[in-house]
């Protein structure tokens, strides 16, 4: 059994980011939970090549192809993976960095900031506030009114546990994420709000709306910038990672993986789907987590693709641009019935199921070569399992 505190321990004196530490000790458990391996020389052999051992089932990894999958502990090991531009990404910051320069048309309309608990949760009003609604306790139920439905998130980490809410003023009543709730709720969640974003709510393109309607489908697109030959030419980006995530019946229809939802690659040219998609393996109780069809919808992949893709597309490419201080980007994107707005960018996305949803990352040459560039392979991978095997009780 493992002592995972003390292989906290071990990682963070191997160098791994303090707070990364931590996430990288809990997905191992609970990779060990969704993928066990009884045999100890292949999960021996995993380890000292930097994966979890689950990945064995999960990537199909073998001697001749893992060189081709972004191990674990190293992937980990590179955080922070961007510069001191890292500041351009909270999400508040990132709607004036994007204000400019054709990207103004990406970012939803920001309404309030809700300050953290050293300010006593002080509403600060952003550029895009209604000059009709009064400053005052009554405003969140005032801008409800007009607009009917509001995206409130964290402007960082979770915020207390609310997490992300869909606000919504329906015919027959409130509604949060779905669900009917109270005045009681309502004022709950304004009396909680600290270090949060208030925004328009971004619908989905109604051909993702037949796929499944009752949240939004969200893109996860990681670009990574091309290793510089010429210092004075334009920088150019190369995609790794090209995934849509649609909700399912599982956990109130949530479209992340992390609360069940199901995630289906499509390619970066042409917006075509793969012929399959994936959930995590926790979610499926037949074990089948590669599923050809919508579990919920049984809407087929292969058949279709993503709507507006090209003029996304050039959207991505204009953001790229734009935040070319940057070198890593993972954007989050909704699909609209006239573009698309993006809800936000991850400097650190997580690199697992998606090897499977998109191909193995470092197959991909340009890839390979940015992550060659960040030193993905300068770390000792046997150390890990060293300090693994030192835990085990």
């Amino acid at each position: 059994m493992t002592n995972y505190d003390k292989l906290l321990e071990k990682v963070r004196a191997l160098g791994m980011d303090y707070r990364w530490a931590g996430m990288f000790v809990k997905k191992l458990r609970d990779d060990e939970n969704a993928f066990p391996v009884a045999d100890e020389e292949k999960k021996k052999w995993a380890l000292e090549r930097g994966f979890y051992p689950g990945r064995i089932e999960l990537y199909g990894l073998t001697e001749e192809n893992y060189r081709n999958y972004v191990p674990d502990f190293n992937y980990f090991m590179l955080h922070p993976m961007n510069n001191h531009f890292l500041k351009w990404l909270d999400k508040t910051t990132l709607k004036y960095v994007l204000n400019s320069n054709g990207c103004e048309d990406t970012m939803p309309q920001y309404y309030a900031y809700v300050e953290n608990e050293l300010c006593g949760g002080r509403f600060t009003y952003l550029m895009d506030c209604p000059a009709d609604i009064a400053r005052d306790k009554d405003f969140l139920w005032n801008l409800l009114q007009q607009k009917k439905i509001l995206a409130m998130k964290p402007n960082s980490g979770t915020s207390g546990g609310l997490g992300f809410i869909k606000l919504e003023m329906r015919k027959e009543g409130l509604y949060e994420n779905n669900k009917p709730i109270d005045m009681t709720r309502f004022n709950e969640i304004l009396e909680s709000m600290r270090n949060y974003i208030i925004t328009e709510y971004a619908h989905q393109h109604h051909e993702l709306a037949a796929v499944w309607p009752d949240s939004e489908c969200t893109l996860r697109v990681i670009m990574c910038k091309d290793p510089a030959v010429d210092r004075y030419a334009p920088t150019t980006w190369s995609c790794a990672v090209s995934y849509a995530r649609f909700g399912t019946s599982v956990n109130g229809g949530a479209s992340n993986l992390s609360s069940g939802g199901v995630g289906v690659g499509f390619d970066f040219e042409t917006g075509k789907y793969n012929d399959f998609c994936i959930r995590y393996k926790r979610y499926c109780p037949d074990g089948k987590w590669m599923l050809e069809k919508h579990p919920d919808t049984q809407v087929e992949w292969k058949t279709s693709g993503l709507p507006n893709w090209q003029l996304v597309r050039r959207k991505i490419d204009a953001l790229c641009q734009h935040m070319s201080s940057l070198d890593y980007l993972g954007l989050d994107i909704i699909i609209t019935e006239d573009g698309m707005k993006l809800c936000e960018i991850n400097s650190h996305p997580a690199m697992d199921y998606e090897q499977i949803m998109c191909g193995p990352t470092l197959g991909k040459e340009k890839v390979r070569k940015f992550f060659e560039h960040k030193g993905l392979f300068r770390y000792d991978e046997k150390a890990l399992y060293e300090a693994y095997a030192a835990c085990q009780e």
